[in-house]
């Protein structure tokens, strides 16, 4: 099965908003986020947290799975079992193109916990701008090694290890070896 390209989220967001007529700074009202964060957003410079995309969702008064070019994306079953099959699962992918991260929380979650399978190719970066205040990630690596950055903090990471961290500052996730790393992130907000 071949990969699709992930969707331009900033592209998607930009038209959107100027398809309704808004400013930045009448987005930036509307969805709680800041003008600047709205501006990085647009020009892909940074990776929204599914959080930050869910605001802006509702402030443009569109669905989230627009935005990741999914619909329909789970299917019940008679014994209340979701499933979302793999090639299902959206994705969303980091600005230097090195980090793919698969969605794989419940949209109904969104604005309280996130979970992602994240891949980082050698050299890869997931550099985030703070979430909201109180918010910590849960970092497990599942293969290769990381180095985490939280404020003025710096840890690695091996094949195993899990790391807890404020994210209501500036953090990245970085895959400083010359192998794919792979991990698996949770972002609570309380």
């Amino acid at each position: 099965m071949s990969q699709s390209a992930p969707p331009d989220i900033g592209q998607t967001i930009k038209e959107l908003r100027t398809s309704k007529n808004l400013t930045l700074d009448q987005l930036a009202t509307q969805s709680g986020l800041s003008k600047s964060m709205l501006s990085q957003i647009e020009r892909n410079k940074t990776n929204p947290t599914v959080g930050t995309l869910w605001s802006l969702t509702q402030a443009l008064g569109v669905d989230i799975a627009d935005l990741l070019g999914s619909s329909a994306v789970i299917r019940k079953s008679t014994k209340s079992i979701t499933t979302t099959k793999a090639h299902q699962i959206p994705e969303i992918q980091s600005a230097d193109g090195k980090c793919t991260l698969k969605i794989l929380g419940p949209l109904e979650l969104v604005s309280h916990m996130e979970w992602y399978d994240i891949d980082l190719e050698a050299g890869g970066i997931l550099d985030s701008e703070p979430h909201a205040k109180g918010t910590r990630e849960h970092l497990t690596v599942l293969d290769g090694s990381v180095t985490i950055s939280t404020g003025d903090e710096r840890d690695v990471l091996n094949k195993g290890d899990t790391s807890r961290y404020y994210a209501d500052v500036h953090h990245y996730i970085k895959n400083h070896t010359k192998a794919s790393a792979k991990a698996l992130l949770i972002v609570f907000t309380p």
